[in-house]
């Protein structure tokens, strides 16, 4: 009896040996200090900057510095090799591709997170009251042909509202930015006399621009500080830049107003479900298209996804490698949970956290 009470502990030790094991090589093992330098998009930097701050705390031995700048200025500090990493609203076209693939080998783009943009606005008249743009006064607004706040195209979706006969000043972006690219996206999508006369891009030149009613800002933080600052003014940023702002109810695909929260974000991409490998020109595959002006009820119509940008392992030296496999792996998982996601985001499908898992496993394999 003693004998097999005996062999029961033995193989209790051994089962919990081999758990404990199993747990902890789950954690990647950073023993050295590191630094990770990226720099890239706004639109998705408050969420960058709060899985950083997470996952820093669990490894207090590597250093994360993200700069903005842009999605232009983050593509381009990757292919001059000035970044480890690179945040972008778009992935890159197929020549910075194959120019990033013949300088590194590979280079893999991930989307890793979800967001809206916002329309956000500054008229002291309307209060607290939520102003509402259809698809026709946003795309008249931006063109040019509906000069005042009081136009007949915006009162009617707003008889309730103080519209005042100001004209309306817009602010955009002043540098190659991938938030620019997702609205002009979604103007061209929804106007074919915008996707003409316009079309779309990191940078455009903006109608309101040539009539002297049009400001550019830097950044998300920027646009948002120029709207706050000017009365009867209109302008775009993400969710997390929002705050202290008039936020717009916009017309999405099935003519509802919907407002831009993490529930009609998800809504958006509930729907989409897309095999694809990381390491292949996934501009081909247009993935804006399938998330803008989504044809659900309840769901917001500007969403899109970021991407983060990174070079083949080989490029790394070992502990560089691994320190970003395991960011990369802690942004996959636990940065993926609802109690990581920062308001004004909202998680990426199964597939993405997938593609960058696997991405991740193959850093912290780096010899």
């Amino acid at each position: 009896m003693l004998g097999i009470v005996a062999a029961v502990i033995i193989l209790i030790g051994i089962l919990a040996f081999i758990l404990t094991g199993s747990s902890q090589s789950q954690e990647p093992a950073i023993t050295e200090n590191v630094l990770l330098v990226g720099s890239g998009a706004t639109f998705p930097q408050p969420q960058i900057n709060a899985w950083i701050q997470a996952f820093t705390k669990k490894y207090p031995n590597v250093k994360i510095e993200y700069g903005g700048g842009g999605s232009g200025k983050g593509q381009t500090d990757l292919l001059q090799g000035v970044v480890d990493f690179a945040g972008s609203d778009v992935p890159m076209k197929t020549e910075n591709w194959e120019q990033a693939k013949a300088k590194y080998g590979k280079v893999y783009q991930i989307p890793w997170i979800s967001g809206g943009v916002a329309f956000v606005y500054n008229i002291p008249e309307v209060g607290s009251k939520r102003l509402k743009l259809s698809r026709e006064a946003l795309v008249g607004i931006l063109l040019g042909k509906i000069e005042y706040w009081d136009d007949p195209v915006i009162k009617k979706d707003n008889p309730d509202l103080n519209l005042p006969h100001q004209k309306i000043i817009f602010v955009h972006r002043s540098e190659a930015s991938g938030t620019t690219n997702i609205v002009t996206a979604y103007l061209s999508l929804i106007s074919p006399e915008w996707k003409e006369k316009v079309g779309s891009g990191l940078t455009v030149k903006w109608p309101l621009d040539a009539v002297g009613r049009g400001v550019g800002a830097q950044g998300n933080p920027g646009v948002a500080q120029n709207v706050k600052a000017t009365p009867y003014s209109l302008g775009y940023v993400e969710q997390a830049y929002t705050k202290g702002l008039q936020v717009a109810l916009i017309e999405n695909g099935v003519g509802e107003y919907v407002d831009l929260t993490p529930e009609s974000v998800s809504k958006a991409l509930s729907g989409l479900t897309i095999q694809f490998d990381p390491a292949e020109d996934i501009s081909k595959i247009d993935l804006l298209s399938k998330t803008l002006n989504v044809k659900a009820s309840g769901a917001y119509p500007i969403v899109s996804m970021s991407y983060v940008i990174v070079k083949d392992p080989a490029q790394y030296p070992t502990a560089k490698a691994r320190a970003l496999g395991a960011f990369l792996k802690y942004v996959f998982t636990e940065g993926q949970q609802t109690s990581s996601i920062i308001e004004g985001y909202a998680p990426v499908g199964g597939s993405f956290v997938k593609a960058g898992l696997k991405v991740a496993e193959e850093l912290l394999a780096r010899k």
